[in-house]
């Protein structure tokens, strides 16, 4: 089994978001590489040994990339190179496509990971330089498989959670708001061990339809809002409230405050066909601190 398909199928993750939807062209795209390469500084040191995977999907009739086009990503002539045919990576049941891999080993310090970064940022907007295919860069020596898959976000896996728990830490605040609970369970921290019963979810659910419904906005549409979650904390846990909810995309505010509750809004525009995740994890912050009281829209589109 490949190391890419080894560690995507069992080891633990991160998510985090590069590209900011808030954003527009280029501060889009400075953000995104801004936090790109930000992660690639935390996980790839000057000389870890480092395999360099490049994967192109083709139908069975089509000719496969020349070698020649690897040597850009690279700041030293490449002294080793292996490929192989694969399955298409994306669904191995397809057999009318295949994946072809190009495979090299070199140090950290020999790979141009800005303009790396930079060519997968590309891959959508037809703009130059652009990868050509997925890109994966597996450290050897710290155990570590980094995947940013386009200019949305990237996947970071390690088998050892102790190599990623100082990843977690350091840049909590972009993992992928509609991963963070899963993620949060994975590493026993934030909203571990926080529980949404099987009722507790039907009725969050069905309030969220009838909800819906009542809007009139039809979610196969552009249907963007700015979706405000309200919250009633006791004042004893509401400093603790805000700095874990700081650690999201939402935008926080104290909105009233007596002796003994404050009542605080959680504010994210997204789509409002997410609604299902964002009352989900934000139902969670609210059984953890004090109770959450539903959701609120306002159309932006």
């Amino acid at each position: 089994m490949s190391i890419v398909k080894e560690l995507t199928a069992y080891a633990l993750y991160i998510r985090f978001e590069l590209g900011l939807g808030s954003l527009m062209d280029e501060a889009y795209r400075r953000e995104g590489l801004h936090r790109a390469n930000t992660i690639c500084r935390s996980i790839f040191d000057p000389e870890d040994h480092v395999v360099f995977l490049h994967r192109t999907s083709y139908s069975r009739n089509e000719k496969r990339v020349s070698i020649v086009r690897l040597k850009r990503f690279f700041k030293t002539r490449l002294k080793q190179v292996s490929s192989c045919v694969l399955p298409y990576e994306f669904d191995e049941s397809q057999e009318d496509l295949y994946t072809f891999e190009w495979k090299a080993e070199i140090k950290a310090k020999e790979i141009r990971i800005p303009y790396v970064l930079e060519s997968i940022e590309n891959l959508d907007f037809r703009r130059k330089p652009e990868a050509g295919g997925q890109i994966y860069l597996y450290n050897k020596t710290k155990g570590v498989l980094f995947h940013m898959y386009d200019d949305r976000g990237c996947d970071v896996y390690s088998s050892d959670k102790d190599v990623l728990l100082p990843l977690y830490h350091e840049h909590r605040k972009w993992i992928l708001d509609y991963n963070r609970y899963q993620i949060d369970n994975l590493f026993g921290e934030g909203l571990a061990g926080i529980i949404e019963t099987d009722e507790e979810q039907k009725a969050r659910r069905k309030s969220n339809n009838k909800k819906v419904v009542e809007s009139g906005i039809n979610l196969r549409r552009i249907n963007t809002c700015r979706i405000a979650h309200h919250f009633e904390i006791p004042s004893v846990n509401a400093d603790h409230f805000a700095r874990e909810l700081a650690f999201t995309s939402f935008e926080i505010e104290r909105v009233f405050e007596t002796d003994n509750r404050v009542t605080f809004t959680a504010v994210k525009t997204e789509a409002l066909a997410q609604i299902d995740y964002q009352s989900h994890l934000m139902s969670m912050y609210g059984k953890k601190y004090g109770a959450y009281t539903g959701w609120s829209y306002g159309r932006t589109d």
